[in-house]
């Protein structure tokens, strides 16, 4: 077997090799998002309100699909720098049992819970209704999206994301297609919005699978399971997926905060502000996931140096994105964001979001990224110790602010804004120290 080519080539080169295509893809999906927010928003606040509800409710339970995404990269980015090409294939496939397993079991918890989750968000009955049929719809479809995160994993593992990337630009152009079709013409509404997402991963995964059999990356060998490595992947990719989990669960409360200080009109305008900030989030995933596969491959052919070099070149590449989108949020007119608000209340709130978050995306990007590294690594501990409570923290941070001080929606956005700082400084900390370095996998 070659020697991997994130272990010899120059590390910007391999940073981008990975990052560019990951971060497409990844922005793929934000605009997959995206399309579906901007037809929903023509249905009202009440509609648009809804959808974000819903799409931060399955963003908790989807997180543990991401269990093992992050768990068969890990694991194959290890294997293949190792050179050991039939222990990375049978990581692969016993990480897509896994991720078939979990995901029968989070869609029966997910459609038994739903209606307790729903009430959390102090939501109008109509805007409530909507996130119901959203998140009902996206759990009947969780198997398909299980099996796209463990084939997605796979492809970052080995370094490659082109495929991967042109599976999903043709999801996404279904999407766009099947969106006002479902959603105005059928009249099936918020509904359909889910409908077309279910359609669009499904198309992803079963693209990016048949090309993982072909390449020999799977083998299916029967029901049958190990449980050892399956263990190994779940405690790899646990921790990650936790804090996804945790993020998400904390933003069911976040919604809550912001529809008591600014009702339905100030939860859609979250949603815009969210989706907006998701270009800087999805570009910083793509960079993570170039930390992780250099991290691991680099690790499985003992460079460690070269490992770290790489996570850093990741991180500052990441960051000077970031900051130039920062920017543009300052200096984004209220005009254009009266565009795409569902009206001109929503447009008011959004464009305070953009203002008081755009500082802090640099710390987002030096965040993500670096835990993508540690993951790569299979160093499971910052996510509990580090994200996890900052993250968590958010809540009593945001009451405060909006209530006991007084500031109202707009401190909600000053607690996400505060938290993201702190996070990112303490990720920094954490991986200049180097325990990383005897990470397994």
């Amino acid at each position: 077997m070659t020697e991997p080519e994130l272990t010899r080539v120059p590390l910007r080169q391999a940073v981008l090799r990975v990052a560019v295509p990951a971060t497409a893809f990844q922005l793929l999906v934000f605009a997959n998002n995206l399309v579906d927010y901007l037809w929903v928003m023509q249905l009202g606040d009440e509609a648009a309100s809804g959808q974000t509800a819903g799409w931060t409710v399955f963003w908790m339970l989807a997180s543990l699909g991401q269990v093992f995404s992050t768990g068969v990269t890990a694991v194959v980015a290890r294997r293949v720098g190792e050179r050991r090409t039939d222990d990375a294939r049978h990581a692969a496939t016993q990480g897509l049992k896994g991720a078939l397993l979990g995901a029968a079991v989070v869609g029966a918890l997910g459609w038994m819970l739903v209606p307790y989750l729903t009430d959390v968000n102090e939501s109008t009955p109509k805007a409530a209704g909507y996130t119901l049929d959203y998140l009902r719809t996206l759990l009947a479809g969780s198997p398909l999206i299980f099996s796209y995160y463990a084939f997605e994993g796979a492809f970052k593992g080995h370094g490659d994301m082109r495929r991967p990337l042109r599976a999903l630009m043709t999801a996404v152009g279904i999407n766009i297609v099947l969106d006002p079709l479902l959603i105005h013409v059928a009249g099936l509404e918020v509904l359909g919005a889910a409908l077309a997402t279910v359609v669009a991963f499904s198309v992803t995964g079963l693209t990016l699978g048949g090309a993982a059999l072909r390449r020999g990356w799977f083998r299916w060998d029967g029901f049958g399971l190990d449980l050892r490595l399956v263990g190994r992947v779940i405690r790899i990719g646990f921790p990650i997926s936790l804090h996804g989990i945790t993020f998400s669960a904390v933003y069911i409360f976040l919604v809550r905060e912001v529809n008591l200080a600014g009702g339905d009109t100030a939860t859609a305008a979250l949603g815009l502000g969210l989706r907006f900030e998701g270009f800087a989030f999805m570009t910083c995933v793509g960079f993570s996931t170039a930390a992780a596969a250099i991290v691991g491959q680099n690790m499985g052919a003992r460079r460690l140096d070269r490992a770290r070099d790489g996570a850093w070149t990741a991180v500052r590449m990441a960051s000077w994105i970031c900051a130039a989108w920062g920017l543009l949020f300052l200096l984004l007119p209220l005009r254009v964001v009266e565009w795409m608000a569902p009206s001109r209340e929503a447009a008011l709130y959004a464009l305070d979001y953009f203002h008081i978050v755009a500082a802090s995306l640099v710390f987002t990007a030096a965040e993500i990224v670096l835990e993508g590294a540690l993951s790569g690594a299979g160093d499971t501990k910052p996510a509990y110790f580090l994200a996890i409570p900052m993250t968590v923290a958010r809540v009593p941070v945001a009451m405060f602010l909006a209530r006991t001080a007084g500031w109202g929606v707009a401190g909600v956005f000053w607690a996400l804004t505060w938290t993201s700082v702190a996070r990112g400084l303490l990720f920094m900390f954490w991986f200049a120290r180097g325990r990383w370095v005897h990470g397994k996998a």
